[in-house]
């Protein structure tokens, strides 16, 4: 990313924030390899983290603020980057699913497929929800945070999801 560029998002959230707090969520996807054009969008899931994070100093262990502040930005963007891999990932898959012509399409393939389609369907509204999210590349953490769900709740769902999808052999499907 240019200087300028770097400045300029600097510069967004002068104000918003401490200037320290500012330059280290700017070395951690330094330090990570954030691609510089994700950087704008890394920056306001890190400014939402900073934002909310408290300093206790009683729970530090005499870590300093900045310690603390970077060990919970760096799990933040290891979140986000196994969720961008997740849903790269379901994105390829997709891809090389519709790369194939209808002549190349098997019958048991497209058995399987509609398979996949009344399963879903038969799921409950909150499994539906639940695989349309990880579907979209979404954590079962990401998607507890984002909905106000308990994780432990979530993570019930998936199972009994995954054992849908066992019990009619498509395990594949349910990567």
């Amino acid at each position: 990313m240019k200087k300028n560029r770097i400045r300029e998002l600097y510069q967004h959230y002068v104000g918003g924030m401490e200037e320290w707090q500012i330059k280290l969520a700017i070395a951690r996807m330094r330090h990570f390899r954030v691609p510089q054009n994700s950087w704008e969008d890394m920056m306001q899931e890190l400014a939402i983290v900073i934002h909310e994070f408290r300093f206790d100093p009683a729970k530090a262990h005499a870590a300093s603020e900045e310690t603390i502040l970077c060990r919970t930005l760096d799990n933040r963007i290891r979140m986000l980057a196994r969720g961008n891999a997740r849903r790269l990932a379901m994105l390829d898959r997709l891809s090389q699913m519709t790369q194939q012509t209808d002549e190349t399409h098997r019958p048991d393939d497209i058995a399987a497929e509609a398979e996949v389609r009344q399963l879903v369907a038969e799921l409950t509204p909150q499994q539906r929800e639940i695989c349309l999210a990880l579907m979209d590349g979404e954590s079962v953490y990401q998607f507890a945070c984002r909905t106000g769900r308990h994780y432990e709740t979530i993570c019930r769902h998936v199972r009994r999801i995954r054992q849908a999808f066992t019990n009619r052999g498509l395990d594949q499907w349910f990567a």
